[in-house]
């Protein structure tokens, strides 16, 4: 009677986290290379202890990473441009921090609003605050994330929305139209409207007219003025704090927008702004838009139009009438059926499901699998650079690589811009560096916990297995991973460590670990 009052007492706690039983470390696996920077042993065991709803309550009360604020000048007086500490630090809290979730999410979204240090936000001071705003919104609401995106110094410079002053006919001047045009493009709704479930409709959402009305809209904002310095009509360049309103440079005019929605004559700054958040917000086609490109970064490439659908309702209402509530949406997209699907080993392998490891998310996953110390001049942020992706340095305002992207056969593949011979070849010598060197004086890696299982090839191989694919190594690439440790066993009378390099530069090194399925 004990052991049944036990039984039952332990399945109603699973039952308490949503699952009818406990998790394997195959879907805990899955499901942490979806939503963190990497599984560990460590956390996939938490997250089979309390299951995923409680492990996702967990992380959404957390806020604990920050990146260092930087000195405005250097040394000698000029524009401090090195980034550098910043970078290191993003990859230390990726590799080492807790606030797991959080931090991808905020990554995730700065891939879509985007700024750069390669055009125009040349100083590093600028992008601690600037992603500041992802990190505290990234379980927030997606309007709040707009307007502070939008009063943005950094985003201000970066697409020209600071001190851009109303139309002078007398002067032929006209306000500048680069945010206006992006705001909708690439962070809002598209090219085209689209149905819930992400299919286009053969209707435009916007036109010249409306980026014209749209720039009026927002003309009026100037930087915050610096400490000691005294307010301007239009300030300098200062990345600190919000964007203010200068009402003097407002167009007061009535503006014709998106939807055919008007914005009255004689408001504010602020009031239009308002006014463009609100008509934002309310149209439908943002939330197929928003969600696929969140479902792409977290899950797949290629959602069926059923989850899109799925997301997108929750993005239009997260069961309490509320449109935007991301901390909803990322529930929807990371507990979608389809996203769970592959946790039971026993489901049929859907060849389209998943998405390449860009170069930031496989330097970081490969460190956490290896039990990686990221030291104070760790230089992970170059290596990640030399694979095709440069920390804040996006080469355009279309981000390091577009989510329309599609490979060879038509299938959406974003990841896969940036992929070429060369970097492949780079990602496989960083490996070999993590494995047989270092990657840099402030870098290190424990082989430890592979070692210990190196007695054997099964023990081995199903470790590696667990911890960087899912429990779910194809037959052929066991067969190389063996034959890999039984020539390194051969070749130094049977040292643990060469056997487990050995078998670990195979893995990773080879397709299987380049996708996430």
């Amino acid at each position: 009677m004990k052991v049944r009052r036990k039984l039952t007492l332990i399945f109603a706690l699973f039952a308490a986290h949503g699952f009818g039983q406990m998790l394997t470390p195959r879907a805990a696996a899955r499901f942490l290379d979806q939503a963190t920077w990497g599984p560990t042993p460590a956390s996939i065991a938490q997250v089979q202890s309390i299951g995923i709803s409680d492990w996702l309550t967990a992380q959404f009360a957390l806020n604990t990473s920050d990146l260092p604020d930087q000195a405005i000048l250097d040394s000698a007086g000029k524009p401090n441009a090195t980034l550098a500490p910043v970078e290191q630090a993003f990859f230390q809290n990726a590799v080492m921090g807790s606030d797991q979730l959080r931090q991808r999410v905020a990554f995730m979204l700065s891939q879509i609003w985007v700024v750069s240090a390669t055009s125009g936000v040349n100083y590093s001071y600028a992008f601690p605050p600037y992603w500041r705003i992802f990190r505290d919104n990234a379980f927030g609401n997606y309007r709040d994330l707009m307007k502070a995106v939008t009063l943005s110094p950094a985003m201000g410079r970066y697409l020209n929305m600071a001190n851009n002053v109303k139309g002078d006919p007398a002067k032929n001047t006209s306000a500048n139209e680069n945010y206006a045009r992006e705001m909708m493009q690439l962070f809002t709704l598209g090219l085209t409207q689209l149905n819930p479930d992400g299919s286009a409709l053969p209707v435009a959402t916007y036109n010249q007219a409306v980026v014209t009305n749209m720039a009026k809209a927002l003309t009026g904002w100037t930087y915050p003025t610096a400490p000691g310095a005294t307010a301007k009509r239009a300030n300098p360049a200062y990345y600190f704090g919000q964007m203010f309103a200068v009402e003097a440079e407002h167009d007061t005019s009535a503006k014709t927008i998106f939807g055919n929605i008007t914005i009255p004559a004689g408001q504010t700054a602020e009031q239009d702004l308002e006014s463009v958040l609100d008509a934002l917000i309310a149209q439908p086609t943002m939330a197929p838009f928003v969600s696929q490109q969140l479902i792409e970064h977290l899950v797949t490439s290629n959602p069926s139009p059923q989850y899109i659908a799925r997301v997108s309702n929750v993005f239009l209402n997260d069961g309490t009438g509320v449109k935007g509530n991301l901390k909803a949406v990322i529930t929807a997209i990371l507990t979608d059926p389809e996203a769970r699907a592959g946790d039971d080993p026993s489901a049929t392998v859907n060849p389209t499901f998943g998405h390449m490891r860009e170069p930031i998310l496989f330097m970081t996953n490969v460190m956490r699998g290896l039990n990686a110390t990221l030291g104070p001049n760790s230089n992970i942020y170059g290596d990640a650079s030399l694979t095709g992706e440069s920390l804040f340095h996006s080469p355009s305002v279309f981000s390091y690589f577009s989510p329309q992207y599609r490979i060879t056969g038509g299938l959406l593949g974003p990841e896969f811009q940036i992929y070429s011979t060369a970097t492949s070849t780079e990602r496989a010598n960083l490996v070999n560096a993590a494995l047989y060197a270092k990657l840099d004086k402030s870098t290190t890696v424990d082989l430890s916990p592979f070692e210990r299982v190196a007695v054997g090839p099964s023990f081995l191989i199903n470790y590696i297995s667990q911890v960087f694919l899912h429990s779910s190594m194809s037959a052929s690439l066991q067969q190389a991973v063996t034959d890999a440790m039984n020539a390194a066993a051969e070749a130094s009378a049977g040292d643990p460590e060469a056997m487990a390099q050995a078998a670990l530069y195979v893995v990773l090194t080879s397709g299987e670990y380049q996708i996430i399925q």
